[in-house]
């Protein structure tokens, strides 16, 4: 069903719910199909789908391999300087400062925000949504 079919189908269920009718009982009244819940989860995937794909050619394209590694290489040096920074705080043997918690915090969102972009993409990927240069598509 498409999201032309979908928003055919609400019109024609508030059309009847509107109509006042006497002559005609609820009984003969024709109902339109009613989509199930799994029915119309489906469809929203399809229609999020849908629209990822189109806002991803308006934004990035191709992906090329290189801008992967570039990622992956981000995400490995600021794992390092987390791990670094948290030795060096840990072996001065001082109580831990704010400036390095917020140091250590900094760290440690930026990994987590780049870790959440690398999975969003690689899913993006292998939904197919993205092309990526010189990658065939299943």
């Amino acid at each position: 069903m498409s999201v032309i079919d979908f928003i055919a189908v609400r019109r024609r269920q508030s059309d009847t719910r509107s109509e006042a009718t006497p002559a005609v009982s609820d009984k003969t009244r024709a109902t339109p199909a009613a989509l199930t819940a799994s029915q119309f989860t489906r469809h929203i995937a399809h229609i999020i789908e849908d629209e990822m794909r189109r806002s991803l050619k308006r934004h990035v394209e191709v992906i090329d391999p290189r801008e992967m590694i570039d990622l992956a290489k981000l995400v490995a040096e600021l794992k390092a300087k987390y791990i670094g920074t948290t030795l060096a705080i840990a072996s001065n043997r001082q109580p831990i400062t704010d400036s390095e918690l917020e140091q250590l915090r900094g760290y440690r969102v930026k990994i987590q925000e780049l870790e959440a972009a690398h999975n969003e993409l690689n899913e993006a990927i292998a939904s197919q949504l993205v092309e990526v240069r010189g990658v065939v598509k299943e």
